[in-house]
């Protein structure tokens, strides 16, 4: 008599393991790290925004969006994904994290000196290079990302908000004329990343979907 097979009971994945609390936890200790980071920084007011208002804002979405993800995992009774550490898209997801901190505004940092390079240019590395950690990272999508969101973040936070973030590498930011003015210098350069945007879309995407 043949004995049909069992399925094994799969074991219930231990709290401390679970995603969603790791994870959570993870985005709850950024936030903190942004919130103390930020203390020395003047908020300002409501129309002019200082250059610590944007990171506290952040710190504290940050940190109600992590523990809404760290609570959901505390208090589900069960769940079957586990946290699995993957080297390739961490390794390249730090790497754009330090890319951006060290050249953005540049300066000595003990054993390595960076120069300026600003916003325009370490804003596509760092949105090419984070995507690439995607398992089916895409490089066409990529190009239309790094430039559209570069285009995006110039336009908010150097021009709108008004924060003191560097936009341009140091050589070429000294060397814009004084009639143009950096304001304007700004205004054209997120034009033009938006219109790169657009341009790589169309011929990526829309072109392909007319063809077929």
């Amino acid at each position: 008599m043949a004995h049909e097979p069992t399925q094994q009971q799969e074991h219930p994945v231990p709290v401390y393991a679970r995603i969603e609390v790791i994870g959570g936890a993870v985005m709850v200790g950024l936030a903190a790290l942004i919130w103390f980071g930020a203390l020395g920084l003047a908020i300002g007011t409501l129309p002019n925004f200082g250059p610590g208002a944007l990171p506290r804002v952040l710190a504290i979405l940050l940190g109600l969006a992590g523990a809404g993800v760290l609570a959901a995992g505390l208090w589900r009774p069960d769940s079957d994904e586990r946290l699995e550490f993957a080297l390739r898209p961490t390794l390249l997801v730090v790497l754009a994290i330090v890319l951006f901190g060290l050249f953005i505004r540049g300066g000595n940092f003990g054993i390595v000196t960076t120069p300026q390079l600003g916003l325009c240019i370490v804003g596509p590395l760092t949105v090419f290079i984070a995507g690439c950690a995607a398992p089916q990272a895409d490089l066409r999508q990529l190009l239309v990302l790094a430039f559209g969101l570069t285009a995006a973040m110039m336009l908010v936070f150097p021009d709108l908000l008004r924060l003191t973030l560097p936009s341009f590498p140091a050589l070429l930011q000294n060397a814009i004329p004084p009639a143009l003015g950096r304001d304007n210098a700004l205004r054209l350069s997120y034009l033009a990343y938006a219109v790169i945007a657009a341009a790589l879309y169309f011929a990526f995407f829309r072109r392909k979907g007319r063809a077929a």
